[in-house]
């Protein structure tokens, strides 16, 4: 998945098993692999775990709740658009 390639940690770009752990759980989410992939560092600069973009996205706060597909790959494209210099317009961002 493209979203996924552009994810980054502090080494630069995700291991092969990372990757995969990210599309395992956007294809079909569930408690087990939310735990497993939660802590994530999915962008280097500023440090955005998979958590936290998904707290930045999600209305409701409840963090014991695996989220949706849907939630999950826009806390993912929002923590990748994010650019260092501010935010692009047509772009998202989760440090406005």
């Amino acid at each position: 998945m493209a979203i996924i390639d552009r994810c980054r940690d502090p080494y630069g770009t995700l291991s092969d098993s990372r990757k995969a752990l990210l599309e395992q759980l956007l294809e079909a989410p569930d408690q087990c692999l939310w735990e497993r992939a939660r802590g994530l560092i999915i962008r280097a600069v500023p440090i955005v775990t998979l958590e936290n973009a998904v707290r930045s996205v999600r209305k409701c706060r409840d963090a014991g709740q695996v989220p949706d597909p849907f939630t999950l790959y826009r806390a993912v494209r929002y923590a990748v658009d994010y650019d260092t210099s501010g935010v692009v317009a047509g772009r998202g961002g989760i440090c406005r």
